[in-house]
Protein backbone atom coordinates (compact mmCIF):
# COMPACT_ATOMS: atom_id res chain seq x y z
CA UNK A 1 0.00 0.00 0.00
CA UNK A 2 2.76 2.21 0.91
CA UNK A 3 4.53 1.38 -2.40
CA UNK A 4 1.52 2.42 -4.52
CA UNK A 5 0.93 5.58 -2.58
CA UNK A 6 5.30 6.61 -2.90
CA UNK A 7 4.32 5.86 -6.72
CA UNK A 8 1.03 7.69 -6.79
CA UNK A 9 2.79 10.79 -5.29
CA UNK A 10 5.73 10.69 -7.84
CA UNK A 11 3.30 9.99 -11.12
CA UNK A 12 1.53 13.36 -10.01
CA UNK A 13 4.05 15.33 -8.41
CA UNK A 14 3.11 18.65 -10.21
CA UNK A 15 -0.53 17.90 -10.36
CA UNK A 16 -0.27 17.50 -6.67
CA UNK A 17 1.92 20.96 -6.07
CA UNK A 18 0.08 22.55 -8.68
CA UNK A 19 -3.16 21.82 -6.35
CA UNK A 20 -2.03 23.51 -3.52
CA UNK A 21 0.18 26.24 -4.97
CA UNK A 22 -2.70 27.67 -6.37
CA UNK A 23 -4.99 26.86 -3.21
CA UNK A 24 -2.62 29.07 -0.99
CA UNK A 25 -1.82 31.92 -3.62
CA UNK A 26 -5.64 32.68 -4.08
CA UNK A 27 -6.71 31.33 -0.93
CA UNK A 28 -4.36 32.57 1.86
CA UNK A 29 -5.59 36.46 1.29
CA UNK A 30 -9.47 35.68 2.22
CA UNK A 31 -7.76 33.78 5.50
CA UNK A 32 -5.09 36.29 6.79
CA UNK A 33 -7.88 38.45 8.30
CA UNK A 34 -9.02 35.57 10.51
CA UNK A 35 -6.06 34.26 12.90
CA UNK A 36 -8.00 31.08 14.07
CA UNK A 37 -8.10 30.26 10.22
CA UNK A 38 -4.87 31.75 8.86
CA UNK A 39 -3.08 29.05 9.78
CA UNK A 40 -4.93 27.01 6.94
CA UNK A 41 -2.75 29.03 4.58
CA UNK A 42 0.32 28.22 6.50
CA UNK A 43 -0.19 24.36 6.37
CA UNK A 44 -1.29 24.75 2.68
CA UNK A 45 2.20 26.46 1.73
CA UNK A 46 4.21 23.26 4.35
CA UNK A 47 2.17 20.84 2.70
CA UNK A 48 2.97 22.57 -0.97
CA UNK A 49 6.60 22.48 -0.44
CA UNK A 50 6.83 18.72 1.13
CA UNK A 51 4.84 18.06 -2.11
CA UNK A 52 7.69 19.90 -4.43
CA UNK A 53 10.10 17.38 -3.36
CA UNK A 54 8.18 14.77 -5.08
CA UNK A 55 7.74 16.48 -8.41
CA UNK A 56 11.60 16.76 -8.55
CA UNK A 57 12.63 13.30 -11.14
CA UNK A 58 14.47 10.98 -8.43
CA UNK A 59 17.11 10.53 -11.74
CA UNK A 60 18.07 14.24 -11.03
CA UNK A 61 19.98 13.28 -7.94
CA UNK A 62 18.51 17.07 -6.23
CA UNK A 63 15.41 15.29 -4.45
CA UNK A 64 17.71 13.78 -1.59
CA UNK A 65 18.75 17.48 -0.75
CA UNK A 66 16.13 19.04 -1.30
CA UNK A 67 14.19 16.34 1.28
CA UNK A 68 17.43 17.17 3.70
CA UNK A 69 16.88 20.94 3.15
CA UNK A 70 13.15 20.99 3.86
CA UNK A 71 13.10 20.08 7.40
CA UNK A 72 15.10 22.84 8.67
CA UNK A 73 12.58 25.42 6.20
CA UNK A 74 9.78 23.89 7.64
CA UNK A 75 10.92 23.96 11.49
CA UNK A 76 12.22 27.62 11.01
CA UNK A 77 8.78 28.47 8.95
CA UNK A 78 6.42 27.64 11.96
CA UNK A 79 8.48 28.81 14.34
CA UNK A 80 8.71 32.15 12.81
CA UNK A 81 4.93 32.11 12.68
CA UNK A 82 4.85 31.87 16.72
CA UNK A 83 7.90 33.94 17.29
CA UNK A 84 9.49 31.05 19.12
CA UNK A 85 13.27 32.30 17.99
CA UNK A 86 14.55 35.87 17.76
CA UNK A 87 14.57 37.22 14.45
CA UNK A 88 13.09 33.85 13.53
CA UNK A 89 11.53 35.85 10.47
CA UNK A 90 14.86 36.73 8.92
CA UNK A 91 16.32 32.85 9.13
CA UNK A 92 12.83 31.52 7.73
CA UNK A 93 12.97 33.61 5.12
CA UNK A 94 16.25 33.02 4.12
CA UNK A 95 15.95 29.12 4.32
CA UNK A 96 12.96 29.87 2.45
CA UNK A 97 14.31 31.59 -0.33
CA UNK A 98 17.47 29.11 -0.97
CA UNK A 99 15.16 26.26 -0.93
CA UNK A 100 12.76 27.82 -3.68
CA UNK A 101 15.63 28.67 -5.56
CA UNK A 102 16.81 25.07 -5.55
CA UNK A 103 13.32 23.97 -6.68
CA UNK A 104 13.31 27.14 -9.38
CA UNK A 105 16.61 25.70 -10.94
CA UNK A 106 15.52 21.97 -10.35
CA UNK A 107 12.44 22.02 -12.10
CA UNK A 108 13.56 24.28 -14.80
CA UNK A 109 16.38 21.49 -15.86
CA UNK A 110 13.58 18.83 -15.97
CA UNK A 111 11.24 20.68 -17.71
CA UNK A 112 13.99 21.20 -20.14
CA UNK A 113 14.40 17.75 -20.48
CA UNK A 114 10.79 16.39 -21.85
CA UNK A 115 11.03 15.73 -25.12
CA UNK A 116 7.37 16.12 -26.30
CA UNK A 117 4.25 19.09 -24.88
CA UNK A 118 1.74 16.86 -22.61
CA UNK A 119 -0.46 17.98 -19.99
CA UNK A 120 2.10 16.98 -17.97
CA UNK A 121 4.95 19.66 -19.29
CA UNK A 122 2.51 22.19 -18.64
CA UNK A 123 1.52 21.79 -15.55
CA UNK A 124 5.59 21.23 -14.72
CA UNK A 125 5.46 24.77 -16.33
CA UNK A 126 2.90 26.73 -14.28
CA UNK A 127 4.29 25.02 -11.42
CA UNK A 128 7.60 26.69 -12.10
CA UNK A 129 6.35 29.81 -12.92
CA UNK A 130 4.44 29.81 -9.50
CA UNK A 131 7.32 28.78 -7.52
CA UNK A 132 9.38 31.77 -8.95
CA UNK A 133 6.59 34.09 -7.86
CA UNK A 134 7.18 32.36 -4.63
CA UNK A 135 10.87 32.53 -4.82
CA UNK A 136 10.87 36.10 -5.48
CA UNK A 137 7.83 36.84 -2.72
CA UNK A 138 10.56 35.25 -0.34
CA UNK A 139 13.45 37.70 -1.25
CA UNK A 140 11.14 40.64 -1.06
CA UNK A 141 10.13 39.09 2.72
CA UNK A 142 13.41 38.61 3.48
CA UNK A 143 14.39 42.68 2.39
CA UNK A 144 11.50 43.77 4.28
CA UNK A 145 12.43 42.35 7.39
CA UNK A 146 16.94 43.15 7.37
CA UNK A 147 15.74 46.99 5.91
CA UNK A 148 11.78 48.04 7.08
CA UNK A 149 10.58 50.36 5.12
CA UNK A 150 11.73 48.83 1.56
CA UNK A 151 8.54 48.35 0.66
CA UNK A 152 5.20 50.52 1.23
CA UNK A 153 1.63 50.70 0.57
CA UNK A 154 -1.87 50.93 1.44
CA UNK A 155 -1.78 46.86 1.65
CA UNK A 156 1.47 46.72 3.66
CA UNK A 157 -0.22 49.31 6.08
CA UNK A 158 -3.32 48.12 6.89
CA UNK A 159 -1.82 44.80 7.36
CA UNK A 160 -0.86 43.53 10.88
CA UNK A 161 1.59 40.17 11.40
CA UNK A 162 2.76 38.24 9.04
CA UNK A 163 2.67 39.72 5.68
CA UNK A 164 4.81 37.08 3.37
CA UNK A 165 1.17 36.67 1.40
CA UNK A 166 1.53 40.41 0.06
CA UNK A 167 5.05 39.45 -0.66
CA UNK A 168 3.86 37.01 -2.69
CA UNK A 169 0.96 38.91 -4.45
CA UNK A 170 3.38 41.59 -4.65
CA UNK A 171 5.54 39.50 -6.84
CA UNK A 172 3.46 37.59 -8.71
CA UNK A 173 2.15 41.09 -9.85
CA UNK A 174 5.12 41.96 -10.84
CA UNK A 175 6.04 39.01 -12.58
CA UNK A 176 3.56 39.61 -14.87
CA UNK A 177 4.37 43.16 -15.59
CA UNK A 178 0.97 44.29 -14.00
CA UNK A 179 2.27 47.36 -11.61
CA UNK A 180 -0.96 48.32 -9.80
CA UNK A 181 0.78 50.65 -7.77
CA UNK A 182 -0.39 49.38 -4.39
CA UNK A 183 3.17 48.18 -2.76
CA UNK A 184 5.91 49.87 -4.13
CA UNK A 185 9.84 49.46 -3.52
CA UNK A 186 10.72 52.53 -1.51
CA UNK A 187 15.20 51.59 -1.64
CA UNK A 188 17.54 50.95 -4.27
CA UNK A 189 17.68 47.28 -3.55
CA UNK A 190 13.91 46.69 -3.26
CA UNK A 191 13.83 48.13 -6.92
CA UNK A 192 16.31 46.27 -8.36
CA UNK A 193 15.06 43.00 -7.03
CA UNK A 194 11.39 44.34 -8.67
CA UNK A 195 13.50 44.74 -12.22
CA UNK A 196 15.16 41.72 -11.93
CA UNK A 197 11.83 39.48 -11.66
CA UNK A 198 10.15 41.57 -14.15
CA UNK A 199 13.11 40.67 -16.85
CA UNK A 200 12.54 37.15 -15.54
CA UNK A 201 8.89 37.56 -15.59
CA UNK A 202 9.11 38.56 -19.73
CA UNK A 203 11.83 36.03 -20.49
CA UNK A 204 9.87 33.57 -19.32
CA UNK A 205 6.44 34.42 -21.12
CA UNK A 206 8.81 35.04 -24.65
CA UNK A 207 11.08 31.80 -24.36
CA UNK A 208 9.31 29.36 -22.53
CA UNK A 209 5.83 29.56 -23.91
CA UNK A 210 7.73 29.64 -27.31
CA UNK A 211 9.50 26.61 -26.40
CA UNK A 212 6.18 24.44 -25.63
CA UNK A 213 4.50 25.96 -28.43
CA UNK A 214 7.46 24.96 -30.96
CA UNK A 215 7.85 21.48 -29.24
CA UNK A 216 4.02 21.04 -29.44
CA UNK A 217 3.95 21.76 -33.45
CA UNK A 218 7.36 20.14 -34.03
CA UNK A 219 5.58 17.06 -32.03
CA UNK A 220 2.31 17.12 -33.97
CA UNK A 221 4.40 17.69 -37.59
CA UNK A 222 6.10 14.43 -37.01
CA UNK A 223 2.71 12.81 -36.27
CA UNK A 224 1.65 13.23 -39.37
CA UNK A 225 5.06 12.11 -40.98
Amino acid sequence: MGAKQHTFTEKYGFRNLLFFLLLYIFGSPFLANFPSLAILAHLCLSISLLLSVYAINQEQGYRTTAMIFLLPVLVLYWCAIYNLIGSGRIYSYILLSVYLGLLVFTFAAQISKFKTVTLNTIIATLCLYLVIGLFWGALYALLYEVVPGSYSGALLENTEGNKFNLFIYFSIVTLTTLGYGDITPQTLEASSLCQLEAIVGQFFTAVVIAWLVGSYASAKEKNKQ
